[in-house]
């Protein structure tokens, strides 16, 4: 297997929300992104994926953005597994990783019996065992829970193409922008700081999160 060279914009979601508040989003490099910065950001990316430069993003446009995001993403997982950095994945480095997710499910498995195992003998019984299902399927729930009501407010978010017209302008886009750096300047004071707009009531900003930086 070899490594395929990539040539991916920097884009946060296949919404055509192109916008990181991250620390290329801190122009100025001052440890926070004023609204200024993040618009321009915005503005950059925008202009990033319109490759003919007509201020509109087209369908072509859009789906060329949402390949490289999936490209880079297969880049990253590539450069996981090659662990010497010779653009190959050997069968060493495959078998290297599958040791390295089983040790992860024995550690899952091991500090589930250490939870569970509530007379210490090693094993879990069958009264054990129903305790630890009812509890791995109430986290479920709960997670299941967190998804709709992520669902709900990915609904309500106002779409890219507001006029319907199957392009998004740079206006369309901008405004966008701006409410999205409203939802996630969490105090109001007109700048995004590390880690502002990633943690919300019930989510902890992992993969997925857009927000924060």
């Amino acid at each position: 297997m070899t490594r395929k060279l990539l040539t991916t914009s920097l884009l946060a979601s296949g919404a055509v929300l192109l916008i990181a508040a991250g620390p290329k989003a801190d122009l100025n490099q001052d440890g926070q992104v004023t609204k200024a910065e993040f618009m321009q950001t915005a503005t950059d990316r925008f202009e990033a994926v319109d490759t003919n430069g007509d201020s509109f993003l087209s369908t072509e446009e859009r789906k060329a953005m949402r390949e490289g995001r999936h490209e880079k993403r297969a880049d990253r997982r590539f450069e996981r597994l090659d662990d010497d950095k010779d653009g190959n994945i050997s069968r060493a480095e495959m078998d290297a990783a599958s040791d390295k997710r089983k040790a992860k499910k024995d550690a899952r498995k091991a500090k589930a019996l250490e939870k569970f195992d509530t007379n210490l003998d090693g094993t879990l019984s069958d009264a054990e065992r129903t305790v630890m299902l009812a509890e791995r399927d109430a986290l479920r729930g709960e997670r299941k829970a967190k998804r709709g009501d992520r669902k709900s407010r990915r609904a309500e978010r106002p779409k890219p193409d507001a006029n319907g017209d199957g392009f998004v302008s740079l206006d369309e886009h901008l405004v966008v922008s701006e409410k999205l750096f409203m939802r996630m300047d969490a105090n109001g004071d007109g700048v995004l700081v590390k880690g502002e707009g990633r943690k919300r009531k019930g989510h902890k900003g992992k993969r997925g999160d857009r927000g924060g930086r």
